[in-house]
């Protein structure tokens, strides 16, 4: 009975081991591109190229994914179940994940289940009875806390001739991203973006690099820190910076700090850098998340810019959510003739609403007070006036790949120069077979400047497993208001993708443009690979 009650014990221990060593780790979809999504999980998460992920919004499945490429801390997921998932950005997934010291655990589990099968009789107070130890098998990997190394390098080129006066100009570029993690230190990484390019017209190779920024974060502490040439990604109006960024979060808050000198590139700069600093406080509820923020800029020991940043996400039920984003601009110090001490700068929002799984809609309102002195920006046809933007869509997708678009884009600024424009799309995939698409679409533009519109259409087939060929043709005409002569230019494109050893991707792709018995063409030859 007691040997019974040993055993049972000793298999209860193991399947308990099993359990606690698989860890459901949640996240959320952070982008979504046309074939793909991507969510804010990866290898430091456990997750691996393969995994099953439930993707779901507001306690509803929307199907399940699967893992096709990963980093360390995000992965790229493709529709599984159904093939055509409607997923958006913020929709929640959830993966079960086993770390490898829990394997290790589970191992050794079964070693002592086989070696008490080993003991026919269990004698106590007795020394001839014992047996000694086997010893165990647990010992740390020497290479558990040892860099690894990862990310994509690209590089292409492009060439472009055929006009009247006979000039060809050819440009080759190199990019890259590569991020190191545990960089001799457990959970301190180091990620690094740069990019080269060349033209034909140029005597000197330009070199950029974007960022350089190093991260700390732990697990199990709150706090995680970024310094060096940072993006901080809760800052996205800052741009890249020379600082450091420090970010505090729980369950139900998020308070992060930046600051540092702006710093776009590597190149010696003639304009005046500026020292930025931001402060962010989000808060989450069962109903959404509101956040607040303040951002200053200050150049040459003076104050140029201040403006506080809030922002807020509403989910009314499953079916619709709202989103608002606001600058205020609060200088009183800088201001232009045109503006109070506190103004609106800028202002957007959004609503998204699934009447039924297959079909969504989409609004989104935005205005910008387009002030040189305040947004430092370029000089445009709507200068030093507001500009608004109406942008609306209608999407119906089926489970069979058919997806059908409708988009209506008003933008002006509050005089008779307004600008709209009107569009349809189709997409079908699997049509037929899973190597065939089809994409066609119309769009009508008019504006106070002309009117036009275009016409285009793409089929793409995988002719072989290791190759992809897709051809595109655009027709687009216009008219000068004031002229009666219609304007056409067509541009057909053909893409040849295949798959090598060794390569990600290697792209081939020719276009020609044609208008007014013009004949120019573009020649482009792309590679890149993933570490």
């Amino acid at each position: 009975m007691r040997m019974i009650v040993k055993h049972l014990s000793i298999l209860f221990v193991f399947t308990l081991g099993l359990s606690l060593g698989q860890e459901k780790v949640q996240g959320s979809i952070t982008y979504v591109s046309r074939d793909n999504a991507y969510m804010d999980l990866g290898k430091k998460a456990g997750v691996q190229i393969g995994d099953s992920v439930e993707v779901s919004r507001d306690s509803e499945i929307l199907g399940v994914a699967r893992v096709v490429q990963n980093s360390g801390s995000s992965s790229s997921l493709k529709a599984l179940r159904p093939n055509v998932i409607g997923w958006e950005i913020g929709d929640l997934v959830s993966i079960t994940s086993q770390p490898p010291e829990d394997q290790a655990l589970s191992e050794h589990a079964v070693d002592e289940v086989a070696y008490s099968k080993q003991t026919t009789r269990q004698v106590f107070l007795d020394s001839s009875a014992y047996k000694p130890r086997k010893r165990s098998n647990m010992s740390l990997d020497p290479d558990r806390f040892s860099p690894s190394f990862s990310g994509y390098i690209s590089t292409r080129y492009s060439e472009r001739g055929g006009d009247s006066t006979g000039i060809r100009t050819g440009t080759g570029s190199l990019y890259g991203q590569f991020k190191v993690m545990n960089l001799g230190i457990r959970h301190l990484d180091v990620s690094m973006y740069l990019r080269s390019s060349q033209s034909s017209t140029d005597n000197q190779f330009e070199t950029r690099l974007y960022s350089i920024m190093f991260s700390y974060a732990r697990p199990d502490s709150p706090f995680s820190y970024l310094f060096g040439r940072l993006y901080h990604p809760l800052f996205s109006s800052l741009g890249t910076l020379d600082g450091l960024g420090v970010t505090w979060q729980s369950n139900r808050r998020t308070i992060a700090i930046t600051g540092g000198i702006e710093s776009p590139s590597l190149r010696p700069t003639t304009n005046q850098s500026r020292s930025k600093f931001g402060i962010i406080d989000k808060e989450r509820f069962r109903w959404g998340n509101i956040e607040f923020g303040n951002i200053t800029e200050i150049e040459a020991g003076e104050l140029a810019r201040n403006y506080l940043l809030v922002s807020t996400s509403i989910k009314f039920g499953r079916k619709l959510r709202v989103r608002g984003y606001s600058e205020f601009d609060l200088d009183v110090l800088d201001q232009s003739p045109t503006h109070n001490a506190i103004s609106l700068t800028r202002f957007r929002t959004s609503m998204n609403w699934r009447a039924w799984r297959s079909l969504s809609s989409n609004l989104r309102y935005s205005y910008r007070e387009n002030v040189i002195d305040l947004l430092d920006t370029a000089e445009t046809e709507y200068d030093l006036a507001a500009r608004h933007s109406l942008n609306t869509s209608l999407n119906w997708i089926t489970q069979s790949g058919l997806s059908l678009s409708g988009q209506i884009s008003l933008r002006g600024d509050g005089s008779d120069r307004q600008m709209k424009i009107y569009g349809l799309s189709l997409n079908h995939r699997n049509i037929f077979s899973s190597d065939l698409s089809f994409n066609s679409g119309a769009m009508a533009m008019y504006s106070y400047l002309s009117e036009g519109g275009r016409v285009y259409g793409s089929v793409g087939k995988r002719v072989l497993s290791w190759l992809d060929v897709d051809i595109y043709d655009e027709l687009f005409f216009y008219q000068i208001l004031g002229d009666t002569e219609v304007h056409t230019r067509h541009l057909p494109e053909i893409s040849l993708s295949a798959k090598v050893p060794g390569l990600q991707r290697l792209r081939l792709r020719t276009r020609f443009e044609q208008e007014d018995g013009e004949l120019l063409y573009r020649f482009s030859l792309s590679a890149s690979r993933q570490f």
